[in-house]
């Protein structure tokens, strides 16, 4: 049975990755623990071993590729005594190869081995939500642990429509007692409302590489992609920028006499036997 080769999660926080080179291509016998690839990540550029042993039938995914999901096929790798042509067409004419009689796949376990639909993008590991706790409905609980109180304080509460947690208590070690609830009901003995939760900055949406290219005449630039390591550092310069406030400074140099000297260090400055200077500051 043909094995998938995986892009591999080569960090705890990698989502995607660039596969920038094969080191091995079609029809290359690959032994477990060859290098056959390098994987760029936002961090650097890693080398991926093979896992298991076969012949390379089909590369999935060419080099210089960008963004590839984590877990998605990459090459086809056919066993011994497999039909190295056979598995390679198969995987030519599905785009992907499929394990059909695969169980749904679970990423956080499942080996780099076993066949994984390659349509499926594994949202349970990729783009998790962060759990937000429920607010508890419970007049016993305000979020900063248990209210102790009576239960004739709490019912005197409710008839007063007061908020138990916003009496402050008298009783022992903190508990609120029916005489807490009366002087609450005067204005006096409670506490202020608690805070709103800080909202967490948001990051205002960048510019579309449509609007930017908009912006110059056609055929008057270059493009270069960022490499992963680029692409990270601009996105948190664009966060760093946007949720701290800053202020400038600027200062004014005379540097007349520092350009002077430079000049003259490197006009004194010994020469090679091509009249080169040995140095240049």
């Amino acid at each position: 049975m043909p094995i998938n080769i995986l892009m591999p999660a080569l960090s705890p926080t990698m989502e995607k990755g660039n596969l920038a080179k094969w080191l091995k291509k079609e029809g290359d016998q690959v032994k477990s623990g060859d290098v056959i690839a390098e994987i760029e990540t936002d961090k650097a550029t890693m080398e991926v071993e093979a896992v298991d042993e076969g012949t390379i039938a089909k590369i999935v995914v060419p080099e210089g590729t960008q963004d590839v999901p984590v877990n998605d096929v990459i090459a086809v790798l056919a066993g011994d005594g497999e039909d190295v042509k056979a598995a390679g067409a198969a995987a030519a004419g599905k785009g992907a190869p499929k394990a059909a009689e695969a169980p749904a796949p679970k990423p956080a376990s499942a080996p780099a081995a076993v066949a994984a639909p390659a349509a499926t993008p594994a949202p349970a590991v990729v783009a998790a939500p962060p759990i937000v706790p429920a607010a508890s409905p419970a007049p016993q609980s305000n979020g900063g642990g248990r209210i102790f109180s009576s239960p004739l304080a709490r019912r005197l509460a409710k008839e007063a429509g007061i908020e138990i947690s916003r009496i402050m208590g008298s009783g022992p070690h903190g508990r609120i007692v029916a005489r807490d609830v009366a002087e609450a009901k005067s204005g006096r003995g409670l506490k202020a409302p608690a805070a709103a939760p800080a909202a967490t900055p948001a990051i205002a949406p960048s510019i579309s590489d449509k609007q930017i290219l908009a912006l110059f005449e056609p055929g008057s630039y270059e493009i270069v992609p960022h490499d992963g390591m680029r692409r990270t550092i601009a996105q948190r310069l664009t966060a760093s920028i946007q949720t701290i406030p800053h202020f400038y400074l600027t200062i004014d140099c005379d540097i007349g006499k520092l350009l002077a000297a430079r000049e003259e260090i490197n006009k004194a400055a010994p020469t090679d036997k091509d009249k080169k200077p040995l140095y240049k500051l």
